[in-house]
């Protein structure tokens, strides 16, 4: 009836799946539970040791597929009707998280949200990300329901199989970011619609702040190849507001002016971001900066 999947890069797991067990089994259900380890560099034992669980398959890759790859891989092989994706550096808010995915299993696709700790960390370096998901990222099913295709996103849905064979993740898109983008483009092309609800996981994965700006460069040279490849395909991109200040700029022939801000105060911009105190806005200066440079 149901198959959980969850892609693993470079993490311990074992909390999650036991948690998605136990629930699943207090809902006395069909289920299984897929983890498929991602060519990671860091082997976990805790991870291996799930396999023991029935109901639980524990696969390592031998090659690195990649964010889109792999759950087109892990979808292939699930049994069940009802899939559900999940990232590995989350956990359920509530122990009725199954329970309220079975709640809308009428649905063809459906996002839980994403919520990020209240406590600020203690660490600079993982200051950044933290107030960017917990500002940027965290939104309420109603508010993520105004613009449904928008607000998807990849790190927590429930999506049928026969849906998900119709659309699919774009394998052309390789490293980090916007695969989620484009999947929702994807089922807004074929008026699927995605129903938002709340039932989020925590976000645990917080990322220092070199990771984070470097996966944050890589996302944005993946939407620069998106808008590349899809450009005449322009309500593609109506919805990603970075995308929407780029184009705008570039209608007035102002990328020189943010390409030489890129230049002049890219150093400064991000001292300020790795700082006690950094500032969203030069954040957002900053992305669009880089985007521009890339033009």
């Amino acid at each position: 009836m149901l198959s959980i999947l969850i892609p693993v890069f470079n993490y311990d797991v074992s909390d999650l799946v036991k948690e998605l067990y136990e629930q699943s089994m207090a809902e006395n259900i069909e289920f299984e539970i897929i983890i498929a380890d991602d060519f990671s560099e860091i082997k976990y034992e805790e991870n291996k040791k799930l396999n023991d669980l029935s109901n639980i398959k524990y696969i390592e890759l031998q090659e690195n597929y990649g964010r889109s790859k792999i759950r087109n891989y892990l979808a292939n092989i699930a049994k069940y009707e009802n899939l559900i994706f999940l990232d590995c550096d989350s956990i359920p808010v509530n122990r009725k998280f199954i329970h309220n995915y079975l709640d809308f299993t009428n649905h063809n696709v459906v996002c839980g949200g994403t919520q990020y700790s209240k406590q600020k960390p203690e660490n600079q370096d993982f200051l950044l990300h933290w107030l960017y998901g917990s500002n940027r990222e965290v939104i309420s099913a109603t508010n993520r329901n105004v613009k449904p295709n928008k607000s998807f996103k990849t790190n927590n849905f429930f999506i049928k199989k026969y849906i998900f064979n119709i659309i699919r993740f774009n394998e052309q898109i390789k490293g980090y970011g916007h695969e989620d983008t484009f999947f929702g483009f994807e089922l807004k092309q074929n008026n699927i619609k995605i129903y938002h609800i709340e039932n989020p996981v925590y976000h645990y994965g917080i990322e220092n702040n070199n990771v984070f700006l470097s996966k944050t460069e890589k996302g944005i040279k993946n939407l620069f190849f998106l808008y590349n490849q899809f450009n005449e395909q322009k309500e593609a991109f109506e919805d990603i507001k970075l995308l929407k200040y780029f184009l705008k700029i570039k209608k007035f022939y102002f990328c020189g002016f943010f390409k030489l801000i890129y230049k002049l105060f890219d150093k400064l911009i991000i001292k300020n971001l790795k700082s006690k105190n950094p500032c969203l806005f030069l954040f957002d200066l900053y992305k669009l900066s880089f985007l521009c440079s890339l033009n």
